[in-house]
């Protein structure tokens, strides 16, 4: 129904073991289309690398020339690819379709930098690892620092 709540959507855990290991491209557009797609057979970019390591990456897409780079995910972590079933909103279920260790990030006028948010947000495992609670006891009482419990070891983006 139009206006109800979604509720919380759980993680198929079942679905992680055998999900394939995907290339994934971020693109600077938005595809108005929800369905299947033949991906594979109708993007294989043929990117161009100058010789040196860590260079950016150019692309044509629909005659528009990108700017690339490609993006690992934090060390002790693995991207996922989520796809949620059509149940019902309050029983919603998301299972893992796919997993990656890096992906390509493009934009149009330059490659993608620092101040991109895909890569800020991709910062935060170290962030939150370095993150300490101070907890004042009471007045005169000097406060103490305590570690955050273990980070999950999952990264999700929501694209």
């Amino acid at each position: 129904m139009a206006g109800e709540e979604r509720g919380p959507a759980r993680l198929a855990l079942p679905s992680l073991p055998g999900a394939p290991r995907e290339r994934l491209h971020l693109l600077p557009c938005a595809v108005r289309h929800d369905g299947a797609a033949a991906v594979r057979r109708y993007f294989a970019p043929a990117i161009r690398r100058p010789g040196e390591p860590d260079a950016e990456a150019s692309v044509s897409f629909r005659g528009r020339s990108l700017k690339g780079k490609e993006v690992l995910v934090p060390e002790g972590y693995v991207g996922l690819v989520l796809e949620e079933d059509d149940a019902a909103l309050q029983e919603r279920q998301v299972r893992v379709k796919s997993t990656f260790e890096s992906l390509t990030v493009w934009n149009l006028e330059q490659a993608p930098n620092s101040s991109d948010e895909i890569l800020m947000s991709l910062q935060w495992p170290k962030i939150a690892e370095g993150v300490r609670i101070l907890s004042i006891k009471g007045q005169g009482s000097s406060g103490w620092a305590c570690p955050l419990g273990s980070v999950p070891s999952i990264l999700v983006l929501f694209l």
